[in-house]
């Protein structure tokens, strides 16, 4: 891996389409679930890669996939902040295509559908600890955020989600 890094920061093109392999599909469904857009998606997965080649030379850690996800993270804030959306989808917009894996058993397909309805700042830590399976010290380090505070959010997080399953299921919350 560090060969690839010290290529990479070389502006090595050859690199770039190795990274780019390795990570595309996880940066794309990553962001498709984010933002619940494909065609955005696509377009915010083109600008992560453009600012790998860029920014490569900034590179300060080994964690390439960390590094490349905070970019990610980053670019689908900023769009959130620009568009300032609140509610990215309503369940009944929801298709088997917005998954990022193919699920074992229907309440996957709910469980991303929930996903999808979260609150920016409880979605981006669910989606990169249950879908991406980041440790929560590399979900501190793209979030720039204390690791108590990133096991704290994906609690809540999976509180409101458990809250969504109790709802749909006609059943209450306690």
């Amino acid at each position: 891996m560090k060969v690839l890094i010290d290529s990479l920061k070389k502006k090595d093109e050859t690199a770039l389409k190795k990274v780019m392999t390795m990570y595309k599909n996880q940066i794309l469904n990553y962001l498709n679930v984010m933002l619940g857009d494909r065609e955005l998606a696509e377009e915010l997965t083109q600008d992560t890669f453009v600012k790998v080649y860029f920014k490569a030379g900034s590179l300060r850690t080994e964690n390439l996939k960390a590094w490349i996800f905070k970019i990610a993270t980053n670019l689908a804030r900023s769009e959130f902040r620009k568009r300032k959306i609140k509610t990215l989808l309503s369940l009944s917009d929801i298709n088997a295509s917005h998954v990022a894996y193919e699920p074992a058993v229907g309440n996957d397909i709910i469980l991303e559908q929930m996903l999808s309805l979260l609150p920016d700042k409880y979605r981006v830590p669910l989606v990169m600890k249950e879908l991406n399976n980041f440790s929560f010290e590399e979900m501190a380090d793209i979030l720039k955020k204390p690791v108590g505070t990133v096991k704290s959010l994906v609690f809540r997080g999976r509180q409101k989600i458990k809250h969504q399953f109790a709802l749909q299921d006609g059943g209450t919350y306690g």
